[in-house]
């Protein structure tokens, strides 16, 4: 009976040890499972992001061709709303009256709002181009908020620049427009199409550009050959395009015409003939004259 008791006691003994580590073990899965689901979980977009949509002719549904462009409107240093707004108002009043964007249905707009201390902690100057550094993840949440990629636009009240990465229709990048840089309302909205044009691809091409010129298509050529093949066929149909030298950093380069709103946005209503076959290609758009 002795032995059978201390049989027993042990047996009790063992299985409260037992029964302890499978709590442990049940309060580390616990633990890993919590890690997993914060970490694997959605992060909520921390800056209010709101549609803005004024122009109704934008709120149509795009055609099947054509692309989505998302352009994030961001204020940095304009405290009152309606002075934002009327900008934005602006700028996308002036875009809808310039070819190819008049007959173009896939813009989407959006208005961000950041306090004082968010902008300060989210856009950081930078000395390279574009001279603004942006938090990545910042970039990266906009992305996820939006559903795609997006030309970032921020209109600074205090900046003396206006600048835009070179890129392309369906690639994230940054245009700044520098309330300093353009003056009145009426020309931000012409500096905004020339800065537009490059973050879509369009090369520089006034030779006093403090930003250089980047040879490449469809509209900066190195050597006159380069350019007969990549406009020839327009040069040929139209009496405004040609092969005109552009000088600047004793280098020289050929653009299609003397004026053009990669050239001088203030001075030029449009892209010119081979700018707009370029843009209707990107956008998904017939070229002018045709559908």
């Amino acid at each position: 009976m002795i032995l059978a008791k201390r049989r027993r006691g042990v047996d009790s003994h063992a299985m409260g040890g037992f029964a302890g580590v499978k709590v442990k073990l049940a309060a580390k899965i616990l633990f890993f499972c919590v890690l997993i689901l914060v970490f694997s979980a959605p992060r909520v977009f921390s800056w209010q992001i709101t549609s803005y949509q004024q122009i109704k002719d934008f709120a149509i549904e795009k055609e099947e061709n054509q692309v989505t462009l998302n352009l994030v409107f961001v204020s940095l240093g304009y405290q009152e709303p309606s002075e934002f707004k009327k900008y934005i108002s602006s700028i996308t009043a002036r875009l809808k009256s310039v070819f190819p964007f008049s007959k173009f249905k896939g813009f989407k707009f959006f208005l961000l709002k950041a306090n004082q201390e968010e902008e300060k902690d989210i856009f950081k100057e930078s000395k390279s181009f574009p001279y603004l550094k942006i938090r990545s993840d910042f970039i990266r949440e906009l992305k996820n908020e939006i559903g795609g990629n997006y030309k970032l636009v921020i209109l600074d009240k205090e900046s003396n620049v206006s600048a835009a990465e070179l890129s392309n229709a369906k690639e994230a990048s940054l245009i700044i427009l520098g309330r300093n840089s353009f003056g009145e309302k009426n020309r931000l909205a012409k500096a905004f199409l020339h800065e537009f044009g490059h973050s879509l691809g369009l090369r520089e091409e006034n030779s006093g550009s403090s930003h250089g010129i980047i040879s490449g298509e469809p509209n900066c050529a190195l050597d006159k050959e380069t350019a007969i093949k990549w406009w020839g066929d327009i040069a040929q149909e139209n009496s405004g395009v040609d092969y005109f030298e552009v000088k600047t950093q004793n280098k020289t380069f050929i653009k299609p015409t003397l004026g053009s709103i990669m050239n001088n946005p203030f001075k030029s209503y449009g892209y010119g003939p081979v700018n707009e076959r370029y843009l209707c290609r990107e956008l998904g758009l017939e070229p002018r004259g045709e559908g």
